[in-house]
């Protein structure tokens, strides 16, 4: 490790986390080292027993330490309401759907709406997609219920009373339709966003605070400290910029706000841990919904190639890309099959790294478009890669090969960053780790395994390339922030029986709680 001062003792720290294994991005493990703070940020990183005596000593006891993980994308607001819902994750059959709607509706008042979110088709043993009669157990009350990529919605028979009489004729009719003709109340993507949510009556917003509040703290439990977060600007006034000053972490803004012209924001004061960063674009659907945009027809649906939606589907992609910069923000497109990802490459081409622009997902890949990834910056979901594995072969035939090919994307030079899409999956940072670093699927069988990336590689892809793209400062390097985790095991060496045991952001403990023995000499944290 290096020594930052020239003279130690003229240093001036006012706490030392002493006695660590310090990983801090740059090499391929943890060293052993002291790290040095003053006023929540690194002076620097020493060898072990070298740097001065401060007034707050922390001693992790030899524990493994790295920079927080940073949540490159997820849903704040989304997965905080996730908790006020019907989860459906668990069901794997008609028979459990259907129990579950029964049970939910008849705990609720005789007002409320029933809203779930979770159901995965692909996970149950005939992959039925369900349709209305599977919400027979509602009866009259209206029923919402999200597929686990919140690309695809059920609904009921009051629900689609209630459509806008202008839903009936759109793009040839937004529900989908049975082989009799009769009304599945399934809709897809722009069907579901424009028609469906404007029905849904919105939660009390002191629901909403607590839930957010109750987010953040399990954010923290399990090592984040920093999120890139996708949210409606309605939300962002309403709960999050109130919090600039307060909020327990880093927040970096995408707005999804997408209609043009763009609206320049303002009024919104941004802060060492709060921030507005990007505007988010969707170019296509989702796997499990059939309606990412492939270049040719999915292997199991031999009629289609998937969905262009919004942007990407009105010719007005270059439009939004166009204004995105004019507003100094960064472009953040959504782009999971390989037709649109080869789109959102041939558009981000020209734009100038300072944007810091972003793909997201960049799921299927056309191995052509390999080799023009140098230098672009992929937002993705190992998670998302060990779940979308288990129906690859059938979807997507011989191409599962290149279903998120981490390996050959670094090799081509791009830059990865990690994240979980919370809650189109749990938030499980250490999942997202390992599904990178051990290359299976959900079941822990290998899958392509060869794209595997090294536990450094993934690292940094969860910590300083996600930090960089969420536009904060890299932790634990001199200068930048107090952000880190304490590890119990050594995730370098095997992720797997590895966990978070206390997470510092400003150099503070917020969550967890340190090895035994001596620790600190001011009180310190513990759950």
């Amino acid at each position: 490790m290096a020594v930052g001062c020239e003279r130690m003792g003229t240093c001036m720290v006012d706490q030392i986390v002493r006695n660590g294994r310090v990983w801090n991005g740059r090499r391929d493990g943890a060293e052993p080292g002291d790290i040095l703070l003053r006023g929540g940020r690194v002076v620097d990183i020493v060898r072990s027993g070298s740097g001065p005596d401060g007034p707050d000593v922390i001693d992790v006891q030899g524990a493994v330490v790295t920079p927080g993980l940073v949540d490159a994308h997820l849903h704040l607001m989304l997965g905080a309401e996730s908790s006020l819902r019907l989860d459906l994750s668990p069901v794997r059959s008609r028979a459990e759907f259907e129990a579950a709607i029964e049970r939910a509706h008849e705990a609720l008042p005789d007002d409320r709406w029933l809203i779930a979110t979770g159901w995965n088709d692909t996970r149950w043993p005939d992959q039925e997609v369900p349709d209305m009669s599977w919400l027979r157990g509602a009866g009259d009350r209206p029923v919402v219920c999200w597929r686990c990529d919140w690309h695809s919605v059920l609904v009921n028979g009051p629900v689609l009373s209630q459509l806008d009489q202008s839903a009936a004729g759109a793009g040839g009719g937004v529900v989908r339709k049975a082989a009799d003709g009769s009304p599945t109340g399934l809709l897809s993507e722009a069907a579901a966003w424009q028609f469906v949510v404007p029905l849904i009556p919105p939660l009390p917003e002191d629901a909403r605070r607590a839930a957010l509040d109750q987010s953040l703290q399990d954010l923290l439990k399990v090592g984040i400290t920093a999120v890139r977060t996708m949210e409606y600007w309605r939300d962002v006034e309403r709960h999050l910029a109130p919090r600039a000053d307060s909020i327990p972490l880093r927040v970096s803004i995408v707005e999804l706000d997408r209609d043009l012209p763009l609206v320049r924001r303002t009024g919104v004061r941004e802060t060492s841990r709060f921030r507005v960063g990007g505007c988010k674009s969707f170019f296509d659907g989702t796997l499990g919904s059939r309606t990412a945009r492939l270049r040719t027809p999915y292997a199991d649906a031999p009629n289609s190639r998937g969905m262009w939606v919004e942007h990407a589907l009105r010719g007005e992609a270059a439009k939004w890309c166009r204004e995105v910069t004019a507003l100094g923000r960064s472009q953040v497109i959504h782009a999971i099959g390989d037709e649109a990802l080869g789109r959102a490459i041939s558009l981000l081409r020209d734009v100038p790294e300072t944007q810091c622009a972003t793909i997201e997902h960049a799921e299927v890949v056309a191995p052509e478009d390999l080799a023009r990834m140098g230098g672009l910056r992929l937002s993705v979901q190992p998670t998302h890669r060990s779940g979308d594995a288990m129906m690859a072969d059938e979807r997507l035939g011989p191409r599962s090969r290149w279903l998120l090919p981490m390996r050959d994307m670094l090799d081509a030079g791009a830059t990865l960053c990690f994240g979980t899409d919370w809650p189109i999956v749990p938030v499980d940072p250490l999942g997202t780790l390992r599904a990178a670093i051990k290359g299976t699927d959900d079941r822990g069988r290998p899958f392509h395994a060869s794209q595997a990336v090294s536990p450094a590689e993934a690292f940094r892809a969860a910590t300083v390339h996600a930090s960089e793209a969420a536009g904060f400062p890299a932790a634990l390097v001199p200068g930048g922030p107090g952000d880190f985790v304490v590890w119990e095991g050594n995730p370098f060496e095997d992720i797997g029986p590895c966990a978070v045991r206390a997470t510092f952001v400003d150099g503070t403990l917020v969550a967890g709680s340190l090895p035994s023995g001596p620790l600190r000499r001011d009180e310190c944290l513990r759950d």
